[in-house]
């Protein structure tokens, strides 16, 4: 009962966003002047920052869109003591379905592995929605926020949620 509610908050959260987006870019315009706003995600490519993501972990992250609409990204977590360490990598593709001018909206997907395998370890393989918010002061800066659905190999279902903060270079 307790994910039913954090899933209906989820899209709440998804819905406002996106209304907020919506409203950002029909904004009224001038009659003297006519001016199209700056999209802040146009021509990004490499962007490197954190990305923390449940049920998988992550902490370091890489995206590099491959074209406007297309990206792969990769997340690492290690962690260890006494020259002993464990950790998931995840690889996941990015496809942007809503290109605003502050704000978009992303699919990803893809799986979550630990190391070192172990016999038995699970693979989690994810599929979320995203929402990237840009910066007009920061405009190199953008926050994501991701929710979706995680399965494992071991036949767990469970909800996906994660955010992140990358610097585009």
């Amino acid at each position: 009962m307790k994910q039913i509610r954090v899933g209906v908050v989820l899209v709440a959260v998804l819905c406002l966003a996106v209304g907020v987006a919506k409203a950002q870019d029909t904004g009224t315009v001038e009659v003297s002047a006519v001016a199209s706003e700056e999209n802040l995600s146009d021509g990004r490519a490499l962007g490197v920052g954190i990305q923390v993501e449940f049920p998988w972990g992550g902490l370091i992250s890489a995206r590099y869109w491959l074209s406007p609409e297309i990206a792969g990204e990769g997340i690492v977590l290690v962690s260890g003591s006494s020259g002993w360490f464990e950790g998931s990598a995840t690889l996941r593709a990015l496809f942007r379905v809503v290109d605003a001018s502050t704000v978009d909206f992303y699919v990803a997907a893809g799986a979550s592995l630990p190391f070192p395998m172990y016999v038995g370890s699970e693979v989690i393989f994810s599929g979320v929605g995203g929402i990237e918010f840009n910066f007009r002061s920061a405009p190199n800066l953008a926050w994501n926020i991701e929710f979706g659905v995680a399965c494992s190999t071991l036949g767990n279902v469970t909800m996906a949620i994660g955010t992140g903060v990358h610097f585009y270079f």
